[in-house]
């Protein structure tokens, strides 16, 4: 291959991979926002500024997470 056919490859995969990049930074500072909401307002605020799908989203994650928890722990 030669070097101008390599130079356009890097260039197309750089435009490939700068959406992603800049789709994750903008997922970095959105939880970084929310975590300084829960902070700042308390949980349950927050919480309650969620809509519904979120908030049962959340609570089947953390009621999974605590019964994993629990069987590892206890041996149940």
């Amino acid at each position: 291959m030669s070097v101008d056919g390599q130079q356009h490859d890097i260039e197309a995969l750089q435009r490939d991979e700068e959406p992603q990049a800049m789709e994750e930074a903008h997922h970095h500072h959105t939880a970084s926002e929310f975590s300084d909401m829960i902070l700042s307002l308390g949980p349950n605020a927050v919480l309650g500024l969620l809509k519904e799908e979120a908030r049962a989203e959340l609570r089947k994650s953390i009621i999974i997470s605590y019964n994993h928890r629990l069987i590892e722990t206890t041996g149940l």
